[in-house]
């Protein structure tokens, strides 16, 4: 196990932001704590391209692309944290690309997207449930459908929430985007909510799940989320472009990475007032920012630096004074750059995948 620079106070999610917390369901009641994993990673694929953890904390679950010939399929290995082995593969793709996985409350059911699809699995039986392609986007002839883009699961599991890119034509401009409504049951899709913004980022839900806010490159689209299709409420005010997302455990804030000429400020959106206000700014943007999160305490907010190089650290924030906590920055992975991160529920152990010569791997850190 590589050591960490600094210390932490980690006590929930990371990419969790890609998993848990996006889902809006936080962490289920029964809470292992995983032994360290193999000292130099486990072995995961290719390229790792996404990562959750499951509710009781003792399986990591690693969305991967292989190589084989001139094809990328993309593939679900499951590792046992308390092992750190890889005791499932599941093939989702025969060629193609992924985005980061969401998994529901109760652990039974993972979403992801995989290439134009959005991908059901169960993870008790090991399966595929379902391969649904995204229902067609009004487009002029000869444009391209916009990419399906973040995945949220809704607190009884029974929708998810897919943002998607605005359609484009070469040269000929763009059209706003949309959220898509997927019915756990009966495994389709059931409703589509037209944006303002053509670019569609990240969902976040606020504590049980009544209201949603979802990322653009217009800003931040607040949405009430008790109606079979999403309901536009007012958009959040003063704030830009905006990529990723996460919510406050107390439902009082949303924090939001800005991108284009925001990229490098996070920004708290007080969900009382629907206004948002900058938390930190970087001098030298673009910034490098992603997996953006809070502590389940609520106390820190945490987010990826650099992750694309040997230099790729996680810093903390204090949500009490909006000032950074240098001693709990975390650096030294030794990974060439890290594709996706998460914190195990318990708060104790870190999980960082990411590319190490020609391979990708899954490394374990105690914090």
């Amino acid at each position: 196990m590589n050591s960490l620079v600094g210390k932490a106070r980690w006590t929930g999610a990371l990419a969790v932001a890609a998993a848990l917390l996006l889902t809006g369901t936080g962490v289920g009641a029964a809470r292992a704590e995983p032994a360290p994993g193999v000292p130099n990673g486990t072995a995961v694929g290719w390229r790792a391209l996404g990562l959750a953890v499951s509710p009781e904390g003792t399986k990591a679950y690693v969305v991967a692309a292989d190589r084989s010939g001139g094809r990328t399929p993309v593939v679900l290995r499951t590792v046992d944290l308390r092992s750190g082995a890889v005791v499932a593969e599941l093939p989702l793709a025969e060629d193609g690309d992924a985005g980061k996985p969401v998994v529901s409350q109760d652990g039974r059911r993972l979403y992801v997207v995989v290439a134009d699809r959005l991908v059901a699995v169960d993870t008790v039986a090991g399966a595929v449930l379902s391969r649904t392609p995204a229902p067609e986007q009004p487009r002029p002839a000869d444009w391209t459908p916009g990419a399906l883009t973040g995945l949220a699961v809704s607190p009884d599991g029974s929708k998810v929430y897919a943002g998607q890119n605005g359609p484009a034509g070469d040269g000929q401009g763009v059209r706003p985007g949309r959220v898509l409504v997927f019915g756990t049951d009966p495994g389709a899709f059931t409703g589509t909510l037209p944006l303002r913004g053509y670019g569609v980022g990240g969902f976040a839900l606020q504590a049980g799940g009544a209201t949603g806010y979802v990322a653009t490159d217009l800003g931040v689209e607040h949405l009430d989320t008790t109606t079979a299709v999403p309901t536009p409420l007012l958009p959040v005010e003063r704030l830009g472009a905006t990529g990723e997302l996460a919510a406050s455990p107390d439902g009082l804030r949303v924090y939001a990475l800005g991108i284009q000429a925001s990229a490098g400020t996070g920004y708290a959106i007080g969900t009382v007032t629907n206004t948002a206000r900058p938390v930190f700014t970087f001098a030298t943007a673009p910034a490098d920012l992603h997996y953006v999160s809070v502590s389940p305490d609520g106390g820190r907010l945490y987010l990826l630096k650099d992750s694309w190089t040997p230099q790729a650290s996680v810093l903390a924030y204090s949500t009490a004074t909006d000032t950074a906590v240098p001693g709990e920055t975390l650096t030294g992975f030794g990974l060439d750059g890290v594709s996706a991160a998460a914190v195990v529920p318990g708060g104790h152990t870190l999980l960082v995948a990411g590319i190490r010569g020609q391979g990708s791997y899954l490394r374990t850190v105690a914090l």
